[in-house]
């Protein structure tokens, strides 16, 4: 039966009718849900006793299998758990001026290691600087070759000569290196002079201004200002390694300002602890190197 007519209607029964079917439904489900709610909180009492029977056996919830939210995740372990005991301290504000780097520069005040006190000589300062009134004996020279072939340690014995106390140039500070760098690197960065007062084979002192030139190949202007300065070169060549590209180069420029070149072998210790040449081979590997320095100068 249709509770409202074509036009919309109410034409069902009274609402005072409805309202007492609804009250008595109601109050029937009432009932049955009171009925179930005591039946579940007797089985509550029930499983609480159990549990409290058997707590020994009870079932341990895996940490691992845990629901845990975004926020409450742990992706990285904390400062204190990687560095026990140390304190953390964390800065809201940068405490550093804008103007202040935050790697500050090395401030190097020293840069060269020059003595304070001039070592005693064999020979007095005055007759040094009587020498340097006569030109007729004074000597220039420069010491060339290529890099880590000995030409400061070369210096370094010339220097040796003129000292009263003997020393080891091969482990004490090189004269020829006087720039801080140039001690740290083992190796020279650029020309130094050295004044000294050497004698010949027939005992006649002359006074020689020996220029230490840089070996590198990235110093090559050192070399060929200290060439156009001097009045003669001394070149120096390893005995295992030999004529180098770059003392092939300072050959050729020596030949072309006429300089009178005398040529130094150096490090022949290590044709016998290294390579171990037997003496008849040690001589011609010697020989060798003299023929390409000769070729060389030859040919320019």
């Amino acid at each position: 039966m249709d509770e409202y007519d074509e036009f919309g209607n109410y034409i069902g029964a009274d609402v005072s009718d409805v309202e007492e079917e609804f009250e008595e439904s109601n109050n029937g489900y009432g009932k049955q849900r009171q009925d179930d709610v005591d039946d579940e909180n007797d089985d509550d009492e029930y499983d609480g006793a159990l549990i409290e029977r058997a707590d020994d056996q009870r079932m341990d919830v895996v940490e691992e299998n845990r629901i845990i939210l975004h926020e409450d995740k742990k992706y990285y372990p904390d400062a204190e758990e990687i560095y026990p005991g140390v304190r953390t301290v964390t800065l809201d504000e940068d405490a550093q001026d804008l103007n202040e780097p935050i790697i500050k520069p090395v401030k190097q005040k020293v840069f060269s290691v020059l003595e304070k006190e001039p070592p005693k000589l064999k020979y007095e300062t005055e007759f040094m600087a009587g020498l340097m009134q006569t030109p007729a004996l004074i000597r220039n020279i420069a010491l060339l070759g290529q890099f880590h072939h000995g030409k400061t340690s070369f210096a370094d014995l010339l220097v040796q000569a003129t000292h009263e106390q003997e020393w080891e140039p091969a482990k004490e500070v090189r004269y020829a290196d006087s720039r801080k760098d140039e001690q740290e690197r083992h190796l020279s960065i650029k020309s130094n002079v050295l004044s000294l007062v050497l004698d010949d084979l027939k005992e006649k002192s002359y006074f020689l201004n020996v220029v230490d030139t840089p070996g590198h190949v990235n110093f090559t202007d050192e070399a060929t200002a200290g060439i156009r300065s001097v009045d003669g070169a001394v070149v120096i060549v390893d005995a295992i390694e030999g004529v180098m590209l770059n003392t092939e180069r300072l050959l050729k420029q020596a030949v072309a300002a006429r300089l009178p070149i005398t040529l130094v072998i150096n490090k022949m210790d290590r044709l016998i602890l290294e390579l171990k040449l037997p003496p008849a081979d040690a001589y011609f590997k010697l020989i060798h190197t003299i023929e390409e320095v000769n070729g060389i100068i030859a040919n320019h």
